[in-house]
């Protein structure tokens, strides 16, 4: 009873529609493998719907659902019932396929499609040109011959469409293996991580510890990495600058040039643009996120605390925010950071800040914070500072290559770059996702228009007229019309190799046969071989 169950499809759309729901699931909640911080907030109630419901997520799985026993059951149940459903219709199919042949009729009967036309060529010539004319367009062909005992006339039966539109509701089916599998890979081999590079520094290696954010898959191990260094050389940005022009202030150019050295062999320069990212043997890098990279240099009584570029994230009202952290001052020292790119001196000297995203005039403002920066006891991004246990000292502003002493300590402004955020993503599965895509969209059409059709050439010598009758009849079990000016094609085709006369009737598919097809005298000598009647 249970394997009758699984072996239907209607079940297998059903568990296909519970992996949706979990994977949905996944998508919503946090999942502990990736975001292990995050997760642990909800749990406590810090973030997310509150602790009673977080308990109820985790008394379900829905913090790690790809590795609970629930979808683990379901992806099983799933791949069982495909099993069962398709092994059966394979094996049909195939045993169809090769030893099935088109019928032959004692009789046409009433089929869907009947034309003739009279020909002064023999029944042999005109079956041997059916045979020929079929076997070029693909259909599957059988000649009969008559014998003593076989009372059906000669003909050229055939056959089409047989294999096709079946075949492709097997590999529309067939698609769900390859997807899920792919989708089950990729949760598990895949890799993400992001990290900023800054214009002319030392790059980063790929490793682990490398990345600012790091999300790799359940089986993707720090080993798995290629361990290659890649350095930013230079990045073109510029934008419409022109403010009555069309689109003013949006970027024209974004452009990375770096310098990839592989962990093995001679390092190379390559592009990254906007719209062409870099892959690396099936490591592909793509241009994240830019910003401004002010250097920002820090002494406190003649001592250097702080010496690097800021990478800070653009906010609304067109600056860019960052942080700087010197927990060596005594007591720590922080910087809340402002960079206008374009905020020229007014007639009186007053910095204006525009909003305008190209460094004509940069301007860097901040606010100084001592205190205790608390960089163990919180949580927090390089561009962000928690100011709770911190005590301001004031503002101050800088232009390039300026410095200013505030208390004991000195800021410097020296230096303005660009940095880069790149995400670099392994996902193996995409090429499978494909195929299993190509796969679903080809057995879909294949199976929606593809159609099974049979056809016959009858041809026998009319007594009464000393010509060759030859009638070409078929019926098609999908999409009739289609068939009907299939059939009017192979019977002008025919008529030409055979010297008949034919012509293409007038007025749309499914209204011209409706007359019976034409009956002949047969010769008095054979008349059960050569009979062509209607039923």
């Amino acid at each position: 009873m249970g394997w009758r169950w699984l072996a239907r499809m209607r079940t297998a759309l059903y568990l296909l529609a519970a992996l949706a729901i979990l994977s949905i699931i996944a998508t919503a909640v946090p999942q502990e493998p990736n975001v292990p911080s995050t997760v642990a907030a909800w749990r406590t109630g810090e973030e997310g719907p509150g602790q009673l419901v977080s308990q109820l997520l985790d008394g379900i799985g829905a913090y790690d659902v790809y590795g609970s026993a629930l979808f683990l059951a379901v992806l099983l149940a799933l791949y069982i019932s495909l099993t069962a459903c398709l092994v059966p219709r394979i094996k049909a199919w195939v045993r169809l396929v090769r030893h099935s042949r088109p019928p032959v009729v004692r009789h046409l009967g009433a089929q869907d499609a009947t034309e003739s036309f009279t020909t002064e060529a023999r029944p042999e010539v005109v079956h041997d040109a059916a045979e020929e004319l079929l076997g070029d367009r693909r259909w599957r062909v059988r000649r009969h011959q008559p014998g003593q005992d076989d009372q059906r006339p000669g003909q050229v039966a055939a056959e089409k469409g047989l294999w096709l539109r079946e075949g492709g509701s097997l590999i529309f089916h067939l698609s769900f293996y390859v997807l899920l599998a792919a989708i089950v890979g990729g949760q598990l081999l895949t890799f993400e991580g992001q990290r900023g590079v800054v214009e002319g520094d030392a790059g980063f290696r790929d490793t682990a510890v490398s990345y600012w954010s790091y999300n790799p898959g359940r089986w993707f191990g720090e080993g798995d990495h290629d361990g290659w260094r890649m350095e930013l050389e230079r990045f073109h940005v510029d934008w419409i600058r022109d403010p009555l022009a069309p689109g003013a202030g949006q970027p024209t150019e974004f452009r990375s040039e770096v310098r990839i050295t592989p962990a093995e062999g001679e390092p190379f320069d390559a592009v990254i643009d906007s719209n062409r990212p870099l892959n690396l043997d099936g490591t592909r890098i793509t241009q994240l996120d830019w910003g401004y990279a002010p250097r920002v240099v820090v002494e406190v009584d003649g001592e250097v605390v702080h010496d690097t570029f800021l990478t800070p994230v653009v906010a609304s009202g067109g600056f860019f925010r960052g942080a700087v952290k010197a927990p060596a001052a005594d007591p720590d020292l922080g910087l809340d950071v402002f960079l206008y790119p374009f905020a020229p001196d007014d007639e009186d000297g007053t910095p204006i800040p525009t909003g305008a995203p190209w460094a004509d005039a940069p301007l860097l403002v901040f606010e100084q914070y001592r205190g205790d920066l608390q960089l163990g006891a919180t949580q927090q991004t390089i561009n962000e500072l928690d100011t709770d246990a911190l005590e301001s000292e004031g503002f101050a502003a800088l232009r390039l290559g300026q410095s200013i002493e505030i208390g004991d300590a000195t800021i410097t402004f020296p230096e303005l770059r660009h940095w880069v955020g790149y995400q670099v993503s392994s996902r193996p599965q995409v090429p499978y996702l494909l195929l299993a895509s190509a796969m679903l969209l080809g057995g879909l059409l294949a199976s929606l228009y593809a159609y099974r059709r049979r056809l016959w050439v009858l041809a026998a010598v009319d007594a009464a007229t000393g010509r060759t009758l030859v009638t070409v009849a078929g019926r098609a079990f999908q999409r009739p019309e289609a068939f009907e000016e299939e059939l009017e094609d192979v019977v002008e085709e025919l008529a030409q190799a055979t010297g008949g006369q034919w012509q293409r009737p007038e007025g749309p598919p499914g209204d011209r046969h409706d007359r019976p097809p034409p009956t002949i005298t047969p010769p008095a000598d054979r008349p059960d071989r050569t009979e062509v009647a209607t039923r």
